[in-house]
């Protein structure tokens, strides 16, 4: 028999650079801590419905996980709202990441260095672990925020969005322009920047054909797929695949698939590109079909 598992990656394709990224946008009058701590209690109150505390937040970044000291400056005040709006929710201070106790080795891709983050993090006693990215916008910036209690054993995920004006403060701390939020056939990518994730409702595994397992062929197909805002799919573009015959088992399921719909930081339903990886095992009767948007998740099933 073989096993097709389906992930949704989260990934992106723009850099922190000089070159590649926007103008700054007018920085904004107003201080930007109202819509700070507003989305700091949205990312309270679904903590506490969700029963979760002892969050830490980590620096946000740039699509693509590329570090930005304006992430540094958004994560401290995120987390000094969230500890001041939410007492009970017992935040652990950022000031305390230097006292965790680092790892013995560096990490040699985005994947180890999670995993370090959350054994650091699980070091202080957090219990959820917060990370979250942002790019420029058309009105200042959008965020997403995503919690996940993984590192205390849960398989909770909560994704909070908000888009906030650019203003002086926060420009004075850029040493480089903020890049405009990653945009693919004219459609936002998935869980960036303010805009959320699809989550399948319907997405069964593709079926292992009897020419893939006759010619044992194994690995995983990377796709790039557009959920509409109704929730099915459009079109699916291969990234990646181990051999073609792989490639078009793929294609044919995820054309059947069906998902609740991303949503922007308004609530509304909207179109998105959302990576997908799908893998092809040998040897093991096939579960049903797997998502998530993280791409360290992901990668951790191959």
């Amino acid at each position: 028999m073989g096993r097709a598992v389906l992930v949704l990656v989260w990934s992106a394709s723009v850099f922190c650079s000089r070159g590649g990224a926007q103008e700054l946008l007018p920085a904004a009058t107003e201080q930007p801590g109202a819509q700070i701590a507003a989305l700091a209690e949205r990312l309270g109150v679904d903590l506490l419905a969700a029963n979760k505390k002892k969050p830490f937040i980590l620096d946000l970044t740039l699509p693509n996980e590329v570090p930005c000291p304006l992430g540094r400056w958004l994560a401290d005040r995120i987390s000094e709202s969230l500890a001041k709006l939410h007492p009970e929710l017992q935040v652990i201070p950022r000031s305390r990441w230097s006292t965790a106790s680092s790892p013995a080795e560096l990490a040699q891709d985005k994947n180890q260095e999670f995993v370090q983050n959350e054994q650091r993090a699980q070091s202080l006693g957090a219990e959820v672990l917060v990370q979250g990215n942002f790019a420029a916008v058309a009105d200042g910036i959008g965020i997403t925020l995503i919690a996940s209690d993984r590192l205390a054993g849960g398989e909770s995920r909560m994704e909070v969005l908000a888009e906030i004006p650019m203003t002086s403060e926060m420009e004075a701390v850029l040493s480089t322009p903020l890049p405009q939020r990653p945009i693919l056939g004219g459609l936002p990518k998935a869980s960036i920047a303010g805009i959320g994730s699809p989550v399948c409702e319907l997405c069964p595994a593709p079926e292992y054909t009897y020419v893939a397992k006759a010619k044992r062929l194994q690995g995983v197909v990377i796709a790039q797929v557009l959920v509409k805002a109704d929730g099915q799919t459009g079109d699916v573009k291969i990234v990646r695949t181990p051999n073609p015959a792989l490639a078009a088992a793929a294609t044919r399921a995820v054309r059947t698939w069906l998902f609740k719909p991303a949503h922007n930081f308004r609530g509304e339903t909207v179109p998105v590109v959302v990576d997908v990886a799908v893998s092809f095992r040998l040897g093991i009767l096939p579960p049903p079909a797997a998502v998530t948007a993280s791409a360290t998740e992901a990668s951790k099933k191959f």
